[in-house]
């Protein structure tokens, strides 16, 4: 039941993936690309921030414990769908704001691995 922030990451890129693709055959390494993209991501903010996030994401993963015995992380798929969109409509702007940050490099990460590099340096 340890907290660990990449399988954290990993969890919240595979809901992520999930909910974008809906309906549609995931292939496979996708939401572990999306992940290691995340958890690069992290790894290149400033200091100052990614001591922050780290914390604010074991937050995330711990807060499902109180109420299934277990982290974020191990819940299954539609538990872990449904945490995501408490904190996505949460009234605690850092909650909102980490789902934001989150979300967006993981669709970010997402149509990167979908589509390639869609342009050419000349």
């Amino acid at each position: 039941m340890l907290l660990n922030f990449e399988r954290t990451i990993a969890a919240f890129a595979d809901t992520k993936v999930r909910q974008r693709r809906a309906g549609a055959e995931s292939a496979p390494g996708e939401a572990d690309a999306v992940a290691q993209f995340l958890i690069a991501v992290h790894g290149r903010l400033p200091d100052y921030l990614r001591t922050p996030f780290h914390i604010l994401t074991l937050v995330f993963d711990a807060w499902s414990i109180p109420l299934s015995g277990q982290p974020f992380h191990k819940l299954d798929p539609a538990r872990r769908a449904a945490q995501v969109r408490a904190w996505e409509g949460s009234r605690l702007e850092v909650r909102r704001r980490l789902m934001e940050f989150y979300g967006s490099l993981a669709l970010f990460g997402l149509y990167s691995e979908l589509y390639g590099r869609d342009y050419q340096y000349d």
